[in-house]
Formats: structure tokens, sequence, C-alpha cells
């Protein structure tokens, strides 16, 4: 079933104008059936043009005489367009003798039945009639074989014809290019799809028709306007919630600071960390996902910059990240954000691996390559997609040993947005994990 699923993958509109041309085709098979049913029921009308051949070619025998003279026979096949065979008693004669419809051996095989006019008879073939003339003269017999001439050489074809023949084509491509034209909508439609899928809500398609693909494209920008007044709504919600969070949580700080140091304490200020850290992430998230976000560029040294996350995060984590590092000429940046990704990364993979972490910093032509490289646990193809995206965990369990939300990487990936950069995610279970930012 290959064809079958090449006939599905091919375009739409070639596969509507395919249909359109088989039920011609179909329609004028059907067509030509009925006519040819209808004259085979009405045969019987045509029994006085057989008779009427066979008087013809009655009448063309007398004029060739008996003897034939060949050269009046071959003049009258040659102005009547006849095929005419003659079988003598000494001798056979064809006016078209390379032509194989008119073998002698073909001819006197046919079946032939008797007409109204006296020694003259006729046969039938596929499109084409036979008439059979029996001459006696002095002892001597001799059978004119006459029908029509249909030789390719004697088929013209007119002018008009030939312009009916070319316009053909024409049609086919006016009638392609109509069908384009119709589905053209599904192309820009699809291109929608892409923007919603990279979250540009925003985006709306020109409705420029009122059939049925212009009530849809008006369908999705609907739902599209919908989608995003619910996002904004979710968004704000959590940032009403994040901001009110903040007074009782720097209260509960407070408040454990005037606590004995204990292991209960310990604790308690570990939990509102947590939450602290929570909040900072979805309100820096917030931040850089909004049409108003602002960075503060300025010349930074890369490489400086990722040194001094790693120097800071070494002691906490016995000396296992390692950072090689190429020199670069300094980049416009945004400092804390820059920090604050760097951080992000080196602090995942040192969460997920118990072997030492690799930071790389390179140029490639005119682009910046970073990576961060694991020997971890690893993770399944099937949840790489998905890790970008806020609130998203692989295992609850394991985020919640590992004191993370699932905003980690989402922060990251729009921090790189906000550069014009490209993040990259590459993992294999058991194996480890490469991140790569260009």
């Amino acid at each position: 079933m290959k064809w079958l699923a090449r006939l599905n993958s091919m375009p739409l509109m070639l596969r509507l104008l395919g249909i359109f041309l088989s039920t011609c085709l179909i329609l004028v098979m059907i067509l030509v059936s009925g006519i040819h049913c209808i004259a085979d029921n009405n045969r019987d009308n045509l029994d006085g043009f057989e008779n009427l051949f066979a008087d013809y070619g009655k009448v063309l025998s007398s004029r060739i005489g008996s003897p034939p003279d060949y050269e009046k026979a071959q003049a009258l096949a040659n102005e009547f367009m006849l095929n005419i065979s003659v079988d003598g008693p000494t001798e056979n004669w064809h006016s078209q003798p390379y032509s194989r419809k008119h073998d002698m051996d073909r001819l006197i095989a046919l079946e032939y039945d008797e007409s109204s006019i006296q020694n003259a008879s006729f046969a039938k073939t596929r499109g084409n009639y036979y008439v059979r003339v029996l001459v006696e003269e002095k002892q001597e017999k001799y059978v004119f074989y006459i029908s029509k001439r249909r030789d390719f050489i004697d088929f013209k074809i007119p002018a008009s014809a030939l312009f009916i023949f070319l316009l053909m084509p024409l049609v086919l491509y006016i009638s392609y290019r109509i069908t384009k034209r119709m589905f053209a909508p599904i192309k820009t439609l699809q291109a929608a799809s892409l923007e919603y899928a990279k979250g540009n809500l925003s985006h709306q398609v020109e409705i420029k028709r009122d059939d049925e693909l212009g009530s849809l494209t008006r369908v999705m920008n609907d739902m599209a306007r919908q989608i995003d007044k619910m996002l904004q709504a979710k968004r704000q919600m959590l940032l009403a919630i994040s901001h009110e969070l903040r007074t009782p949580l720097t209260r509960l700080k407070l408040a454990t600071e005037l606590l004995d140091t204990t292991s209960e304490q310990s604790s308690l200020r570990r939990d509102i960390l947590e939450m602290e850290n929570l909040i900072n992430e979805i309100l820096e998230s917030e931040r850089l996902n909004s049409n108003h976000k602002v960075l503060n560029f300025e010349s930074l040294d890369l490489g400086d910059l990722i040194q001094g996350v790693v120097n800071e995060l070494n002691p906490n984590f016995d000396q296992r990240v390692y950072f090689d590092l190429s020199p670069l000429k300094p980049m416009l940046l945004d400092l804390a954000r820059m920090r604050l990704l760097m951080r992000n990364l080196i602090v995942n993979a040192l969460q997920h691996s118990k072997t030492p972490v690799e930071v790389r910093l390179a140029q490639q032509d005119d682009e910046v390559l970073i990576e961060v490289l694991d020997k971890g646990e690893g993770i399944l193809q099937e949840h790489i997609p998905h890790l970008t995206q806020a609130f998203y965990r692989i295992d609850d369990a394991r985020q919640r040993k590992t004191g993370g939300f699932g905003l980690g990487l989402y922060l990251c990936q729009l921090i790189v947005d906000a550069h014009m950069g490209e993040l990259n995610i590459e993992s294999e279970v058991s194996r480890g994990t490469k991140v790569s930012i260009v």
C-alpha cells in the first residue's frame, strides 16, 4: 500500500484536481458506453444502409468491368478512398497491397450476409463494412471485395481540432491555478498555527473570504484571542499571589531569626528560602515573558562571568565544576540574567549528576557556543521537548528531592530568547545530558 501512502502525502489541491479529472474521464466512459448500448439496440434500423452499400459495390464492380480494368479500379479506389481487392481465376489484385485488413485470406474468411442486391453480400467488423460482389463472365468468375479505406495516411486533423486540443492543457493549467488559489488560505492558517505553537497568540490572520475557509480563519483568530486572555488572566493571578506572599514571607523570616538555633529552625529557614526562590522565579519569568521586558545590556567578558559563577558554586559542590575557556571579545549582555542563566544550568547539572560537570565556552564562526555537560542519569527523549515549559516536572518525587519547581529551564529559555539565542538539550539515559546555547 505504498502508493496509497504516497497519494495521501500529495498536496490537497493536486489530489482534488486528480479527483476532478478522474471523475470527468469516468463520466465520458459511461457516456460512450451508453451511446454504444443505444446503437446496439437500434442496429436493425441500419439494414437499409447495408443494402445501399451493397448496391454501391455492385455499381463500382460493373464500372471496373469483367475482366477487371485494374487501372480504372486503382483510380476509383484513390478517388473515393476505398480498398478494392479482386480475386480472379488466375491472379489476385489489391489497390492497397500492403494493407493487412485486405489480406485475401482474411477477406475470404469473413462471415458475409446476403443482401437484397443480386450477387452482393456484406460483412461487418468492428468499425468497418465489407461488400463482396460476384461477377461471372464467359465461365470466368471474379470476386470483388470493397470497403472504406481508413488508413492513418487518410486521416486529416483540421486546424480547429488542433486548436481545441491545445486548449486542453490551458484548461488544466487554469483549473490548477484556480484550485491553488482556493486553498491558498490553508498555508496562511498553517503559518498561523506555527506562530501559536511558538506562543505568539497575538498573531491574527487577515480574513479575505466569506466561505468555509474564511469561517475557519475567523474561528482560529477568536480561539487565539480567548487563549491569550485566559493565559494573561492566569499570569496576573500568579503575579498577584506572588506579590501578596512576599509580605507574610518576610514576617516569617523575621520570626525565624528570633527563634533559638535548632534543627527545626534550620528546616524552617530552608522551607522559607525555597518559597522565596519560587516567588522570585515566578516574578522574573513574568518580567521576561511580558511584551515590555527591559534588558540592561552592558559590555561584558562572558568568560569572566561564567568563571565567577563557577567559583561561587564550587565550594558548595565539592569542586565538581570544570570550566574550559576560550578567549572571547566583550559582548553586550544583561549581567544579572546571564548569571541567573549559567547558575540555573550548572546547578541543574550538579543536582542530577554525582560526577564532575564540564562547562565549555568557544567561538564558532560569528557565534558563541556555551555547553554544560554532565554524565548523570540522563533524560528520556519523550521529556526533552517539554523541559523548557513552565512548571514541567519529569518526576515529582525527584523534583522535591532536588528542590526544583519546574521553572529553572523555563527561565533559561526566556533569557536565551531575550538575547536572541537558541537553547538545545541533548540527553541519553544513564549517559548524561548536554545543554547547548548558541
